[in-house]
């Protein structure tokens, strides 16, 4: 997706667990993160397990790639889960291709030349991944997408893997464990829920999404959001990353 602002702004983003890796080039305003660090101006993002809020005062200049689950595998010399809750900087990254591709994007003005050579690059990239253990890790993201209710153990018993091992896998593949996963993909079903039907019940969203009960998706969703349900819904518009065809920002209405 491609967010751009010609004028001085003064908004709060919120980043929440996705379930997904997105590399993101900015060529806007510094953005800080709740702790008052800055956030890097290119990057790869890697799985989060918590909410945060990115504070920003300017313009934004920003296009970003959401990659589907196992998208970013073709892409890493090493396993996914290496970056799990860290924003690399693209120069730390150590891939020459991207540094170039960073460099491009920098100088270019022209935002439908950056999109076409972030593709071609991307595209260049792009290699055989489907071994044993890919096809075993997206047929397990498929029945996690469609079944509301699964433990590890039926997922590990799909795959023809031992539980310890399917753990490995699973983690190395997706940059996260299966039960926190689960966990993410069933909150993005909320999301995507409440996206669709604002004024849904949350009791009947908390069924029709596999929780227990509604303390259960409360719980839950405080954790991941930062806020409760009730909360979300009077300060932004519910959003699924994962479920979504679209990708967008989750943006905060300042009172």
């Amino acid at each position: 997706w491609i967010l751009q602002t010609d004028s001085y702004v003064n908004r709060n983003i919120q980043t929440i667990p996705s379930g997904c890796i997105h590399l993101v080039f900015h060529r806007g305003c510094d953005m800080l993160f709740s702790n008052g660090e800055k956030q890097p101006k290119n990057f790869i993002r890697g799985q989060l397990s918590a909410p945060d809020t990115l504070f920003f005062s300017g313009n934004i200049d920003m296009i970003a790639i959401v990659f589907h689950p196992l998208g970013i595998i073709p892409f890493l010399s090493h396993p996914a889960n290496e970056l799990y809750n860290h924003y690399i900087d693209i120069d730390d990254f150590g891939n020459a291709d991207l540094i170039n591709l960073e460099r491009y994007i920098t100088n270019e003005e022209n935002i439908l030349a950056c999109v076409q050579e972030i593709e071609k690059c991307l595209i260049i990239k792009l290699k055989n991944t489907c071994d044993y253990n890919y096809n075993r890790v997206l047929h397990s993201i498929q029945l996690i997408k469609n079944e509301t209710k699964l433990d590890v153990s039926e997922l590990a018993e799909n795959a023809c893997l031992g539980y310890r091992h399917f753990n490995i896998i699973f983690t190395q593949y997706t940059g996260v464990s299966p039960k926190e996963y689960m966990r993410i993909i069933r909150f993005q079903k909320v999301l995507y829920t409440l996206q669709n039907n604002p004024m849904l019940d949350i009791t009947k969203v908390a069924y029709i999404c596999g929780y227990y009960d509604h303390s259960h998706l409360v719980k839950d969703f405080r954790s991941l959001s930062g806020c409760s349900p009730t909360e979300y819904l009077s300060s932004r518009r519910p959003y699924s990353t994962f479920f979504s065809n679209d990708s967008r920002l989750n943006l905060i209405q300042l009172n």
